[in-house]
């Protein structure tokens, strides 16, 4: 008999081909695949594990990377034969409310607290890719780092939350020595910094001016930034990114921006807002479609 998983409630193109608990740990944030193996991180089961999808009917479930003690690692990147893991505060944890993690920013709650998690991006070298080796981390003083940007060469690009600040930031990372990745480049809303005195144009204790993260095109980084819209920058000075546009839309419209997409052979930009409460009792959620 066919298990659920075999026969979900809607599919259209998609052919059911395989299935693993991922050693007993069945939750997944994010996933990356290199050279027939797969990277899942967990949100709940913290840490990662490696999963070999070499035959996809197959997939045999490999080593779990356990997070340090109050961490997550749930979000990662690959590239140039490396694995890019985020090290933060598990903020499910340290905000049990999820209505409360999204709908407000958190940045001086953390200034508050003791540090009892880790807090950085940890570099992996995958020349054997069912057996990642650590080779590299870099160290940031705050909450830690959100999603991270990397598909290759010189530079990564992240989310970060740094002590002073009301929430995540634009930051750029220097990976021209893997084995010890620099935070080089840093860019924010006016009014996150709260450290250096400056005060916010909106209620952070009702909106999240906060980078989700930014996908890059050439010398482009377009940016979700939840509450805070569409912020684009210019990257080509890496340490010194500029802004082009913020595009704001909440309010009128409801919040949440999460997802960028440029398309640059149609001239075209995809950004998505995230729902996060059943029903929409979050509002309704749009993708916008720029030229």
């Amino acid at each position: 008999m066919a298990s659920s998983v075999e026969t979900p409630d809607f599919a259209k193109n998609i052919k059911f081909l395989g299935h693993t608990l991922q050693g007993d740990r069945a939750d997944g944030m994010q996933l990356m695949v290199h050279k027939g193996y797969a990277y899942v991180s967990h949100m709940f089961s913290n840490g990662f594990t490696v999963i070999d999808v070499r035959d996809p009917r197959k997939p045999i479930p490999g080593k779990y990377y356990p997070a340090a003690p109050g961490t997550w690692n749930i979000h990662m990147q690959v590239g140039d034969d490396m694995l890019l893991v985020i090290s933060a505060a598990n903020l499910f944890a340290a905000i049990p409310n999820e209505a409360d993690y999204y709908g407000q920013s958190f940045g001086e709650i953390f200034m508050k607290r003791p540090k009892d998690y880790e807090a950085g991006m940890r570099v992996y070298d995958l020349k054997d890719p069912a057996n990642p080796r650590e080779i590299g981390f870099m160290e940031v003083d705050g909450v830690g780092l959100h999603r991270i940007w990397y598909t290759g060469g010189r530079w990564a690009y992240a989310s970060a939350l740094l002590t002073g600040f009301t929430d995540y930031m634009f930051i750029t990372i220097d990976m021209q020595d893997p084995a010890k990745p620099k935070l080089v480049g840093k860019w924010w809303i006016p009014g996150q910094n709260i450290a250096a005195g400056e005060k916010p144009s909106w209620d952070p204790l009702k909106w999240r001016y906060g980078h989700h993260h930014s996908v890059i095109s050439g010398d482009t980084a377009y940016g979700a930034w939840r509450d805070g819209s569409l912020v684009i920058l210019d990257v080509k000075d890496r340490a010194n990114p500029e802004l082009i546009v913020h595009k704001q839309w909440s309010p009128p419209f409801e919040g949440g921006t999460h997802s960028p997409l440029p398309i640059p052979n149609r001239n075209l930009l995809l950004v998505g807002d995230e729902g996060t409460m059943d029903d929409c009792q979050d509002g309704i959620k749009r993708i916008w479609v720029f030229d």
